[in-house]
């Protein structure tokens, strides 16, 4: 029997409520959040007022990613790097329309485990969307991380 650990409800509305007050709280124009379970599923989002809904399926895509590559976008680009360099031509030798290297996506560990993973579109110069994700992280308080590779 398998004991697979995951993102609560609880805590993804932890982490949704966390970025929308803080774009608030800074005047942000408009932030998108997803929150997935480390199969890549959605666990809660959302998207401000005014937002255009691509800004939605964006931040899904980044969580997605690195929940399932179980480490940050910025990760995977240097991933596919050291692939292409084996001749492999990224994403689409993967077969997964999901999958990006955009920034703002984060894996979400407890430990060295991976519970799930976080996505957000629509930051700025000002708090950009890697900004957005670590304090994504840091609203799950003690214990949780992200990374950038494996470890």
């Amino acid at each position: 029997m398998l004991d697979i650990k995951t993102l609560s409800l609880e805590d993804a509305q932890t982490v949704v409520d966390a970025v929308i007050a803080h774009a608030k709280k800074i005047n942000h124009k408009g932030i998108a959040v997803c929150v997935v379970d480390k199969s890549g599923e959605i666990i809660a989002s959302a998207r401000m007022d005014g937002k255009a809904a691509r800004f939605i399926r964006t931040a899904h895509r980044k969580a997605y990613t690195g929940a399932i590559f179980e480490r940050d976008t910025k990760g995977v680009i240097k991933f596919w790097d050291q692939q292409a360099k084996q001749g492999h031509r990224g994403p689409s030798d993967w077969n997964d329309t999901m999958i990006t290297t955009l920034p703002g996506g984060y894996v979400v560990c407890y430990g060295k485990e991976v519970v799930g993973g976080v996505g957000i579109a629509g930051g700025n110069q000002e708090f950009s969307d890697e900004d957005f994700a670590a304090l994504a992280i840091e609203s799950l308080g003690e214990g949780f991380r992200h990374r950038v590779d494996w470890d």
